[in-house]
């Protein structure tokens, strides 16, 4: 199954159902760079752990920048997705995973954790973009 979202045109010319929710919500995820992250940050997380003067925040920033620079290269070069919409609306998926799982962001806003705020639109994301982004 090619990763890339197939449009009611694109798919009237090869004559093919186009992706319903589930094959969108699936591809509108970049699972990858998702799961790369989680490990990385991981390993931070249990280095830092040991060496209670490691600042795991800057270097978790840096792991964020490069992986969210990767994803639309990632997308292009190895899935093969031209589509600039579901590019952009997987790379801020990323982020949003990123600070929903480990946020370098320390911050309470409105009295309320950084995890539990993206978790809450992370959930939101995931479940509205598929709606309406259709490729």
């Amino acid at each position: 199954m090619s990763r890339e979202i197939k449009s009611v045109q694109q798919l009237q010319v090869q004559n093919v159902a186009p992706n319903d929710f589930k094959d969108r919500l699936i591809k509108l995820i970049p699972a990858e760079i998702i799961a790369a992250y989680v490990t990385i940050s991981g390993l931070i997380i249990g280095f830092a752990k040991h060496k209670p003067n490691a600042d795991q925040s800057n270097l978790l920033w840096i792991i964020i920048l490069v992986l969210m620079i990767l994803t639309p290269v990632y997308l292009m070069k190895v899935l093969g997705i031209s589509k600039k919409g579901q590019i952009l609306f997987s790379t801020i998926g990323f982020l949003i995973w990123a600070f929903a799982t480990a946020s370098p962001y320390t911050n309470d806003v409105l009295g309320f954790s950084i995890e539990l705020i993206t978790s809450l639109i992370l959930i939101l994301y995931t479940l509205l973009i598929p709606l309406f982004y259709k490729g």
